[in-house]
């Protein structure tokens, strides 16, 4: 009897230092990388197909997508920082487009690349 089948597993693909969105600082990364490999008697032989790549902090823990590393400090900042409504003052979490006491909409959202 022949006993064959599938296994993901991951593997660190590279390493360096980018600025955490969750951190907010300078922190070392491990660019992780999830392949299916191909499995006989229960040992993984050879990868079969890529199924993610992320960029985890090795500080706090935080997966993100490879494209983090794309964009500057300042462009994460605005990204992640709550926004104060110029209408009524009310302090609004980052994602939200419109003021959550009054409804009007965000003065400048952050400009991010495509």
């Amino acid at each position: 009897m022949i006993i064959w089948g599938s296994k993901a597993r991951q593997r660190t693909a590279g390493t360096g230092t980018f600025f955490c969105p969750e951190c907010r600082e300078d922190r070392p990364y491990a660019r992780v990388k999830w392949s299916r490999y191909f499995t006989l008697y229960f040992i993984p032989l050879f990868p079969t197909e890529t199924l993610s790549t992320h960029v985890r902090c090795t500080d706090c823990g935080g997966d993100f997508n490879d494209t983090v590393l794309d964009y500057s400090r300042e462009q994460l900042l605005a990204a992640v920082t709550p926004w104060k409504c110029t209408g009524c003052g009310n302090t609004n979490p980052a994602p939200q487009n419109s003021c959550l006491g009054c409804g009007s909409g965000k003065a400048q959202p952050p400009e991010l690349p495509a």
